[in-house]
């Protein structure tokens, strides 16, 4: 019954998220906060202390690379918190595997954008340029900024990425 619970709060919970950020741009820090504390109360219901202690394994699993992103200045952290909650919510390996598809999701959406604006061959120019630093660049072509760089509402990859993780983990 539980894991029927953090599934439901999962989806409720990234459900809107995704809305909040495709209108807005942002995600309340009630919702995700709120997320995160759900998760614990939950594993603590479930598992007593070492449920709690998995759930914070999860979240800090989950929220490591996007806390690392955000950093860089390439996550928001909306999302970073989001993150953050999904591990506490469904533990560190769903978390994790609904990353990872949220990241080729946003990656997806990032080439649609580019291709959309007629931008694709300068993006996937400045992407290579980063991804390989220690090439060789003419003279004028220092490094690269992220001045231009697209803005991707990443809430709805969330949404669509823990809709499939999650029914395919209780369901299937």
């Amino acid at each position: 019954m539980l894991i029927w619970i953090q599934a439901a709060s999962a989806l409720f919970l990234t459900g809107a998220a995704a809305w909040t950020d495709h209108r807005t741009g942002l995600m309340p820090n009630r919702l995700t906060l709120s997320g995160i504390g759900l998760g614990l109360v939950l594993a603590l219901v479930g598992g007593g202390f070492h449920g709690v202690l998995l759930a914070v394994f999860g979240a800090f699993a989950a929220g490591l690379v996007p806390l690392i992103l955000f950093k860089m200045r390439a996550m928001g952290g909306g999302d970073v918190k989001l993150f953050f909650a999904l591990g506490a919510l469904i533990g560190a390996g769903a978390a994790l595997e609904t990353e990872a598809l949220s990241f080729l999701l946003g990656a997806l959406q990032g080439l649609w954008l580019w291709g959309r604006n007629g931008q694709l061959i300068a993006g996937l120019k400045g992407v290579a340029l980063a991804a390989v630093p220690f090439v060789r660049r003419p003279a004028g072509e220092g490094k690269v900024s992220l001045a231009g760089k697209t803005e991707i509402r990443f809430g709805p990859a969330v949404f669509i990425a823990t809709a499939m993780i999650v029914i395919s983990r209780v369901v299937g």
